[in-house]
């Protein structure tokens, strides 16, 4: 991703379309000739081949009046099949008055991007309508432009495209002095594709110090929900303990992620259920400085503080937490078992194979008691999913039974209440009262329960799974399991995946 040449170019009334100053000089060719077939364009005394014709595209980037104050983008023909592609970038502006030949000057600062299919285009979209914009104030505060004398590559407009060219592919940044008043500012922004979408049931977990990095002034919901940001917090529940909007706290969460300052983790359950991946025999089986990599981050000796909890060390690649500043032996950062044995990368590699279909977390540990002794399971598990070689398999209901069971009208009362109740002749004892009062509570319940069914079976078309379905509904998974057995919803078919 680097700029290949620049070039101004203007209407000059007597010549046409023509380019003033290109950098590097004779890269840009101004005449129709057609370059020699080993691809050297230029010059006796140019020492890099020409990248494109000007001639070919010169009514694109001085173009008619209606076409200017437009960002122009072009593919131009190669020279010669050897000749690298480019993408030449424009944005030509018009100024009509009087004082001008035919009453308008037209002219374009464009810059030559290398590979168009690899090049971050839009990054340098910001700059060529920055340069434009910057050009024109110039032009009308003090005719720099069209009063410019100086000869072709030379003088005060060549040294500006010169120092433009070499800070933004040496710095991606540059600060270049005009005059007194004026100074050329201009850095490359990389555009970042774009982040995954945020779920209320997604755990998001830090990748940088970000008390490092929060300002005062800063989106007031932001500052309100980074306390909570710890990797066990999932965001809905961010949300309630911030006091916060779930959908401000999602847009949050959406740009930290989309700066790589989070990254996202499922719920962790001791129901959830999770198996390695096809890249786990060529990720931690054989990569020995990895297997130490999740000694020292799951060993409950050396368990976090709660600032360091949800800190991830992504500068490497490696995406754990920075547990300690001490630098620890290998011996050391071996856990224990149970009975004081030290795990070593093969034990740790065992117990992520032991993972698999249909094993929960719980089953796992139960068989594995006595290895997991001194390890944090949460920090374990999330290991392995932010490394990519476990992952989590989700849980999703489908309801078979399309026709509803008849479920009882729970504002009903049976006749000896009601006859009891139109009955102006007898007082009712505090017996009587208290079993009213009872029997409408448990109405109560009844209509909840059958609201809270019928929420259930919105869900239960395969492709909510069980987190979702448990954080939207605000139930647990086994309160889900339950009714899910229960003939009130009718009849569900659970299933992995």
């Amino acid at each position: 991703m680097s700029i290949k040449a620049i070039f101004y170019s203007k209407f000059d009334p007597h010549e046409g379309p023509k380019i003033v100053h290109q950098v590097p000089e004779d890269s840009i060719l101004t005449t129709v000739d057609v370059p020699a077939a080993n691809g050297s364009g230029s010059s006796a005394g140019s020492t890099s081949p020409a990248l494109l014709s000007f001639p070919t595209i010169s009514r694109f980037l001085i173009p008619r009046q209606s076409l200017c104050g437009n960002l122009i983008s072009l593919s131009p023909p190669p020279l010669t099949p050897s000749t690298p592609p480019t993408l030449v970038l424009s944005y030509p502006i018009c100024l009509t008055s009087p004082q001008y030949p035919r009453n308008e000057f037209i002219f374009n600062f464009a810059l030559v991007l290398s590979e168009p299919a690899t090049t971050d285009v839009a990054s340098y979209k910001s700059v060529v309508k920055k340069l434009a914009h910057l050009m024109r104030s110039l032009e009308e505060q003090s005719r720099f432009l069209s009063d410019d004398t100086a000869y072709p590559n030379s003088g005060k407009i060549y040294s500006l495209c010169e120092m433009l060219m070499e800070d933004l592919n040496n710095y991606c940044e540059c600060m270049i002095p005009i005059d007194e008043l004026n100074t050329l500012n201009i850095k490359l922004f990389p555009t970042l594709p774009n982040p995954a979408s945020v779920k209320p049931w997604h755990v998001p977990l830090f990748t940088v110090r970000i008390e490092t990095m929060v300002d005062e002034n800063w989106d007031l919901t932001m500052l309100r929900i980074i306390p909570y940001i710890n990797g066990v917090n999932s965001v809905k529940r961010i949300a309630v303990l911030a006091d916060a909007d779930v959908k401000l706290t999602k847009k949050c969460i959406k740009h930290l992620l989309y700066y790589g300052c989070i990254l996202l983790l499922d719920i962790f359950s001791f129901n959830a259920i999770y198996a390695p991946t096809a890249e786990f025999s060529d990720m931690i089986a054989k990569d020995v400085e990895m297997q130490k990599e999740c000694a020292r981050y799951v060993n409950t000796a050396f368990a976090p503080t709660a600032q360091e909890e949800a800190i991830i060390d992504s500068a490497t690649d490696r995406r754990t937490s920075n547990l300690t500043s001490v630098t620890l032996q290998d011996d050391e950062i071996w856990p224990l078992t149970g009975k004081g044995d030290p795990i070593d990368g093969v034990g740790i590699v065992q117990l992520f194979a032991s993972l698999r279909q249909g094993l929960t977390v719980r089953e796992w540990y139960a068989q594995n008691a006595n290895m997991l002794a001194n390890i944090d399971m949460r920090r374990f598990i999330t290991f392995g999913v932010i490394k990519g070689f476990i992952y989590r398999v989700h849980r999703y209901a489908i309801r078979t039974q399309k026709s509803l069971t008849s479920l009882p009208h729970h504002g009903d009362h049976n006749g000896d209440d009601l006859t009891k109740s139109m009955s102006s002749e007898r007082q009712l004892n505090e017996e009587s009262r208290s079993k009213r009062k009872h029997s409408r509570r448990t109405d109560d319940r009844g209509v909840s329960d059958h609201h809270l069914n019928q929420r259930i079976i919105e869900f239960l078309d395969g492709t909510h799974c069980f987190d979702e379905i448990c954080t939207e509904l605000e139930i647990s998974e086994k309160e889900l399991m339950d009714r899910l057995r229960s003939r009130d919803i009718g009849e569900a078919v659970t299933i992995c995946r």
